[in-house]
């Protein structure tokens, strides 16, 4: 109470500009900090989900009401922000109720069927929730905003000469330029989602109207295929490239060398069948052997019976002609030697390579008379650059058959410095760190400002003011005791002063004097 009396006193006493100074000064120090505590506890909003259709958005922000989260909508309700500590967790919660949906019908759609529901209702949902389900796979391309995809089914035919294929048509809303194997994914992606359904039978038309896909007709399959070479021919020449310039960039320093590669692909595709056959390499496949033998006989008719004197009663037998053959064959049959062979080469293959590079010298520093320094360039020697050459053909993968082409050179670079090399790049991501703590280090700065040019010099003021009015001494008895008290801080000070501090030193004396100046006036 006493610091406060001595405070009331002190601003009572003071002039009216010094007043009006003191409460400009406080009525900025509580602004400020009114102004701080509002901005520390405002919510930091973040997106929760960006481009949202109507329907999308609409069944969001029920859920977030639901779940009473704060929420924001900007871009005309395209895009919903929630606090930034509730982010991850939310869409986790959203993905768990299945949104978004893309603003398409997916196979949820059969998630609440009826038993009275037609087969041609049937149908249609099915058709809805696969033209949904490939319109959201689309979406996931990053230079894809939105996607809209039609089928057309024809239907079931009994006669195979009436029967026709299904059709689909992708039209796209693109954020940026989609490269050619990218629709080629995409047209191949729908393709293999409908049954039936060909590339060739796919129409791809962006929003402005332009067509990236035509289908049925083999000019786009051909540019597609000529995007793909020209595709795969960049990345083996960026791989070789990269390979050899790392490694002279390891020899003579980071920056220090150029390297190009130029590939020569072949990307044809031969298949051939071939058939030799061996006369000299036989080998037995059958054998067959027949023999033949036979044997015939003749009697004479001229002979007579007679009777042998050396043995009574039996008869003679006449004269008999007997021939006897014999046949036999052989057949032998020999397999000829014979090698079948199929040979598929397979297509990208490199033809030949060209590969040039070209490193930096070193470098000598020439003080002049009037020491100013320059820097002279010394080119590599031939030996030099005969062991880069060898380096750079093992590294390439030098093919002498193929007549591959290696050149290797020495010129000073203009990216080279006077430094010598620099360690890898290992700073910190200072943006990243700023903007997480920005918000703690502005907090801490306006009190540390607030603090040294307000309250600091506030508190001074009022202070100087407290003590002086706050000076009580015990009023001298006499007019020398009155000196003697004041004498110390009389001689450091002018006469008015002197007269302001014997007048505050004994007021009582000092209303006499003044009224006896007043009496003697009258």
């Amino acid at each position: 109470m006493k610091t406060i009396e001595q405070f009331s006193a002190a601003f009572k006493t003071m002039p009216v500009s010094k007043k009006i100074s003191m409460a400009v000064v406080v009525g900025l120090v509580v602004a400020g900090f009114a102004l701080m505590f509002f901005w520390i506890n405002q919510i930091d909003y973040q997106v929760l989900y960006s481009n949202l259709s109507q329907e999308d958005a609409a069944n969001i922000v029920s859920k977030l009401k639901e779940q009473r989260i704060p929420y924001k909508l900007e871009g005309g309700g395209s895009f919903i922000m929630v606090p930034a500590e509730k982010v991850y967790e939310t869409r986790l919660a959203l993905a768990g109720d299945g949104l978004p949906r893309g603003g398409n019908v997916g196979f949820e759609i059969f998630d609440q069927t009826s038993f009275s529901t037609t087969e041609f209702v049937q149908r249609l949902n099915y058709q809805r929730a696969l033209q949904g389900e490939l319109s959201r796979t689309i979406n996931e391309f990053r230079e894809v905003e939105h996607a809209r995809v039609l089928i057309v089914m024809p239907k079931d035919s009994l006669f195979v000469e009436d029967t026709r294929p299904p059709s689909a048509s992708i039209l796209l809303k693109l954020k940026s330029s989609l490269p050619p194997d990218k629709v080629a994914g995409i047209v191949h992606i729908v393709a293999s989602g409908v049954e039936g359904l060909t590339p060739e039978q796919v129409t791809v038309v962006d929003t402005t109207g332009r067509v990236l896909f035509k289908g049925a007709g083999q000019g786009d399959d051909a540019a597609l295929f000529s995007a793909n070479k020209l595709d795969y021919q960049r990345q083996v020449e960026a791989k070789i490239a990269g390979r050899v310039q790392s490694m002279l960039e390891g020899i003579v320093g980071k920056a220090k060398a150029i390297v190009r590669v130029s590939a020569e692909i072949d990307f044809g595709q031969i298949d051939f069948t071939e058939e030799k056959y061996d006369p000299d390499n036989t080998v037995v496949r059958s054998r067959q052997r027949r023999v033949e033998s036979s044997e015939k006989g003749e009697e004479n008719a001229m002979a007579t019976m007679a009777v042998n004197p050396r043995q009574p009663g039996v008869p003679s037998q006449g004269a008999e002609t007997r021939t006897r053959s014999q046949k036999e064959d052989e057949v032998v049959n020999y397999e000829i030697n014979r090698v079948t062979r199929r040979v598929i080469n397979p297509s990208g293959t490199v033809k030949r390579l060209s590969v040039a590079a070209v490193v930096d010298g070193t470098y000598e520093v020439l003080t002049a008379e009037d020491g100013s320094k320059t820097r002279k360039h010394i080119p590599r020697s031939s030996k030099e650059l005969e062991e880069f050459e060898k380096i750079v053909k093992r590294a390439m993968g030098y093919d002498a058959d193929r007549e591959d082409q290696v050149q290797v050179s020495c010129f000073p670079l203009s990216v080279s410095t006077g430094a010598e090399e620099t360690p890898g790049d290992t700073s910190t991501d200072w943006l990243a760190f700023g903007r997480q703590y920005i918000r703690q280090a502005v907090n801490l700065v306006l009190v540390l400002v607030v603090f040294l040019f307000v309250v600091r010099p506030l508190l001074r003021s009022v202070k100087g003011v407290v003590t002086t009015v706050g000076i009580r001494r015990p009023l001298p008895e006499s007019e020398e005791e009155l000196e003697a008290a004041a004498l110390p801080e009389l001689e450091s000070a002018d006469l008015q002063n002197r007269t302001i501090m014997v007048a505050k030193a004994n007021t009582d004396k000092t209303q006499q004097v003044i009224q006896g100046w007043l009496k003697e006036r009258e």
